[in-house]
């Protein structure tokens, strides 16, 4: 099980660093928002205290960091489901659910990795946490991914194909940014899209990461939502049991009985088989001979 874990990540490092354009966009992407965004949203909403809000903004560009890494993650998964790798991870001698263990792990891994690319920004941003707030932000960081890593294996575990999946990432991605914290404080949302807030893992990822970051220096107009505890709560039962409901419904392939050929042929494979082989043998008809020198010729 932990060779086939090692392995499995080994493979997705070594896939991120041959991606160019991937590892480009880890840069380009938060940093575009945090500029833009950023700029004009400091315009709008100024901040009553010692944080900007660029610094306020800081916890979601990680956010994002981590969710688009891990949808990319499980898009990657739907791949290797439909063009054949995840198959031999499937016929191998070992439980399913390790292959969705092996994923989620790979998958949380790199983005934290994506993450810790990005950390010079605290202090180009002003801030200065301490060593012990450094590494509380990296243990959230991990928390936050392994969530976001098992919702999409959920997705990446019924989707079959890569048209299908990017409909859903876009459908899904976005709507979960603007619903979480990252770019104001969740309890700021109307009444009526707080149950899709509290449904989305991202609100607490961004808000756990807020307190190491900003402990003590929270604007006035503007803060964390939750306790540390209850964020820490709420990310672990979404890691845990979305992690195994992706074990669950992570089933069969439907196109492996035909490489394993244990799949019945199709009657009409059977008729083809029948023609190739020549017409069908037939019983010999019993009765009393038909004399021959009665049969007329014909004018």
């Amino acid at each position: 099980m932990t060779g086939a874990i090692v392995a499995v990540i080994t493979r997705e490092f070594i896939r991120f660093a041959r991606q160019r354009g991937r590892l480009l966009a880890t840069f380009a992407r938060p940093l575009i928002w945090l500029v833009v965004v950023g700029a004009g949203f400091e315009k709008v909403v100024p901040t009553e205290g010692t944080v900007s809000y660029k610094q306020f903004l800081l916890p979601g560009i990680y956010g994002m960091v981590l969710l688009f890494s891990t949808m990319l993650s499980a898009l990657a998964t739907v791949h290797d489901r439909e063009f054949g790798p995840i198959r031999m991870l499937l016929v191998a001698p070992q439980p399913r659910a390790v292959v969705v263990v092996s994923k989620t792990i790979s998958s949380a891994l790199l983005g934290v990795f994506q993450a810790i690319l990005l950390l010079p920004l605290i202090w180009i941003l002003g801030l200065r946490p301490s060593l012990t707030s450094l590494l509380e932000f990296l243990a959230t960081l991990v928390l936050a991914a392994f969530a976001l890593s098992a919702l999409g294996m959920v997705i990446a575990s019924r989707v079959r194909s890569i048209e299908n999946f990017a409909g859903v990432m876009n459908f899904l991605m976005f709507p979960m940014f603007f619903l979480s914290s990252a770019l104001y404080p969740a309890t700021l949302l109307p009444g009526f899209l707080q149950p899709l807030v509290r449904a989305d893992p991202l609100t607490y990822g961004i808000d756990l990461m807020r307190h190491p970051l900003l402990r003590g220096l929270y604007p006035g107009n503007l803060g964390t939502d939750y306790t540390v505890s209850f964020d820490v709560l709420v990310l672990v039962l979404f890691a845990v049991v979305l992690l195994a409901l992706a074990a669950l419904l992570f089933g069969e392939e439907e196109h492996l009985g035909r490489i394993l050929l244990v799949e019945p042929p199709r009657a009409k494979g059977r008729r083809r088989l029948r023609m190739r082989r020549g017409p069908e043998r037939r019983e010999p008809v019993t009765g009393p001979p038909v004399p021959l020198g009665d049969a007329s010729p014909v004018d």
